[in-house]
């Protein structure tokens, strides 16, 4: 069997380039936007790439969670009690896999490693790239909070309940530098 090279590269995300995390409570709905402007410097790419699948060697985004802006100073607050920010400053995503299926050119899945609170779980998600001066890689990944042990918290006297299921929203327009 011959074994494939490790290829290397450097990427930056650029400005057009968002991720956010979205939820509910029973009374309304909340978006947590990362300042991308935050992630600066260039990001090292590791992997080979098999036929159907490349596979990543430590590729990955680190987001520290005061970078999120919920819209508000409270909700900011509840969101970063609710990410334990204080003992775990960071949620980080680590790229383990991108695999095309056989027959059909659109139907790609990414395999992503997320740490968050320090636990981390691995999602298989669908995710849609499109090349136009340079690489546009978007998806939704939903994530449900308990299996992070995390608590979502209630507000006014238990009243305002936060659902336990968000979803990381993302759009990484990727330029080689």
């Amino acid at each position: 069997m011959e074994t494939l090279e490790t290829k290397e590269s450097i990427v930056a995300l650029s400005s057009e380039s968002y991720l956010k995390i979205k939820g509910k409570t029973n009374v309304s709905t909340f978006e947590c936007q990362f300042d991308m402007t935050t992630i600066s410097e260039a990001i090292r790419i590791s992997y080979v790439d098999y036929d159907k699948r490349i596979q990543f060697k430590d590729t990955k985004l680190t987001l520290p969670n005061l970078e999120f802006n919920c819209g508000g100073k409270a909700i900011n607050k509840d969101f970063n009690k609710l990410l334990n920010t204080e003992e775990y400053p960071e949620i980080i995503l680590k790229l383990k896999e991108i695999s095309k299926a056989k027959t059909d050119t659109s139907s790609i899945t990414a395999t992503i490693e997320i740490t968050i609170s320090n636990i981390v779980r691995t999602y298989s998600i669908p995710i849609s790239i499109a090349d136009n001066e340079g690489l546009k890689v978007s998806g939704v990944m939903p994530l449900d909070i308990n299996d992070f042990n995390l608590t979502a918290p209630t507000k006014m006297l238990g009243m305002v309940k936060v659902s336990s299921e968000i979803e990381i929203q993302f759009s990484l327009k990727i330029i080689e530098s």
